[in-house]
């Protein structure tokens, strides 16, 4: 008889135990924390299955949420537990470039997603992401990437024999596919020293970009719910598929693929005859001690570059070509100015154009960059923020060491004291003759990041976009069963991701234009 009695006296004290520890939690998140002066919806100060909800269930769409709350709560709100969002432009090198001496973290809670921890994106403490950063500089300068122009030339070239074909063959492109396999194939081979080639194969490359999409929209689950991958992962393959969602498969398979380069790599000794890589110098270099060269770490950083490299660029490149085609004004003033100078044919020289350049600055506005929070963590000091809530009328927050702090892409990309009519596409905007004007713009553009965190391939971006803009002005095409909701931000799956289903940016070629 005493079992039964034990048994639920040890119940009954779970359960006031679990009772009291949420009553506890509750009182302290809600009015007892140093962030419950910050003003916000209450349950998402009480409780992270707010955001979860608008991430997992809606699904992506809690950054569109939390502006919302801006415009509801004013530029400064609690979005979760310890996380608070700042909408500002001129706040944001407070938070992402502070200057010397003023450490910024990331938040772990919040890096996990992608699963790559040890990659230079995935360091979490300022000092790791330094050292990390330090070894790969040398190949993303913008001399270093100026070398690329003859394969970056090349591959344009084999592109509009592509357009060519589709041409005489009454073919609709893909343009998502081409320009996946465009930027695969340049940063496959700058990482690892081989050519993939994938440009040669479309079918393949729409297989390719598609699952690439399904990793991505698997990253909402695995930041609410990463016990999901880790567990999948620790089981044998052929029972850890059947209970994986697609996504995480398909992340799993991808980093096969990487895995099996890496180790390639590592695999082999060093050789004159060896074609330098990313990869083979940080196996070589003297400067980076063993533990950051070991299969795991250049796996994660294979994985995260190779992502980023590819997909990112891919979305510029096709929300270009969208409006250009979709905006028969806008190619006609790009296609003035190239006839202006037909000497601009290196990555360099066409950056100098004004007109392209706007138009590239404009996409990769609309582009968004990391569309989710890309919060800080500030481990040793308070960050302040002040804000006018009236004339003469100020407010003051002090946010503690330890905070999760953010703003978004979408918050500062969209905001209209910034860039009026915030979802058209108007390379004017960037043709101002207001310098000050211009430079705030400039300032506030988020596709890259900014301070030490920037993104590291940003250069070869810009050169990819330059040789390619230039080129959509070189053919007549037109769109094929494609709207604006192919290519707007619709959600957020760590990049913009357009209406669900979508089957990307379609279009008919015409031909070459008479005039370049």
């Amino acid at each position: 008889m005493a079992t039964p009695f034990l048994l639920q006296s040890s119940a009954v004290i779970l359960a006031w135990s679990i009772a009291a520890y949420v009553s506890c939690l509750v009182l302290y998140r809600g009015w007892l924390s140093p962030l419950a002066r910050i003003p916000g919806p209450k349950l998402a100060a009480l409780t992270s299955w707010y955001e979860c909800y608008y991430d997992v269930a809606l699904p992506a769409q809690y950054v569109f949420k939390v502006k919302e709350m801006h415009a509801k709560y004013g530029p400064i709100v609690r979005i979760a537990p310890n996380d608070v969002s700042i909408s500002d432009p001129d706040f944001v090198d407070t938070i992402y470039a502070p200057g010397a001496g003023h450490r910024r973290d990331k938040d772990h809670e919040k890096n996990k997603a992608l699963g790559v921890d040890s990659s230079v994106g995935g360091s979490i403490a300022h000092e790791l992401h330094r050292k990390r950063r330090e070894a790969l500089n040398p190949f993303f300068s913008p001399q270093q990437i100026s070398r690329l122009d003859p394969q970056l030339n090349a591959k344009a070239a084999q592109l509009e024999a592509l357009l060519a074909n589709a041409k005489k063959d009454g073919e609709v492109l893909n343009l998502s596919d081409i320009y996946f396999a465009f930027s695969n194939d340049v940063v496959h081979q700058y990482c690892f020293g081989d050519k993939l080639n994938l440009l040669a194969d479309l079918q393949l490359a729409n297989i390719r970009r598609t699952n690439v999409a399904a990793v991505l929209g698997s990253v909402k689950v695995m930041l609410h719910f990463g016990w999901i991958r880790d567990v999948t992962q620790a089981l044998p393959r052929y029972i850890g598929a059947r209970m994986t969602p697609p996504g995480v498969v398909d992340m799993i398979t991808f980093r096969e693929g990487i895995r099996t380069q890496i180790e390639r790599i590592l695999g082999r000794k060093p050789s004159p005859d060896e074609t330098t890589s990313i990869f083979t110098h940080l196996r070589d270099s003297p400067h980076l001690p063993p533990s950051e060269k070991s299969a795991q770490r250049l796996e994660d950083e294979a994985t995260l570059m190779t992502m980023a490299g590819t997909y990112s660029p891919m979305l510029s490149l096709v929300t270009a070509h969208y409006h250009l085609l979709a905006s028969p004004v806008i190619m006609a003033k790009l296609r003035d100015e190239l006839s202006a100078h037909p000497y601009a044919t290196t990555a360099a020289q066409l950056e100098q154009l004004p007109y392209l350049s706007a138009i590239t600055l404009e996409a990769h506005r609309l582009t968004f960059g990391l569309t989710g929070r890309n919060p800080r963590v500030c481990p040793d000091e308070a960050i302040v923020y002040t804000h006018e809530v009236g004339k003469d009328d100020f407010r003051t927050y002090r946010i503690p060491p330890g905070t999760s702090i953010s703003t978004s892409t979408l918050l500062v990309h969209t905001d209209e004291s910034l860039f009026p009519e915030p979802w058209k596409f108007k390379p004017e905007r960037w043709l101002v003759t207001d310098q000050a004007v211009l430079a705030r713009q400039r300032r506030s553009m988020l596709g890259f990041m900014r301070g030490p965190r920037t993104c590291i391939g940003m250069h070869l971006a810009n050169a990819e976009m330059a040789i390619l803009v230039a080129v959509m002005a070189r053919w007549n095409m037109r769109l094929y069963e494609t709207n604006l909701d192919d290519v707007e931000f619709l959600h957020d799956y760590h990049v913009i991701c357009p209406k669900l289903g979508s089957k990307g940016v379609r279009a008919e070629v015409l031909g070459h234009h008479v005039d370049l």
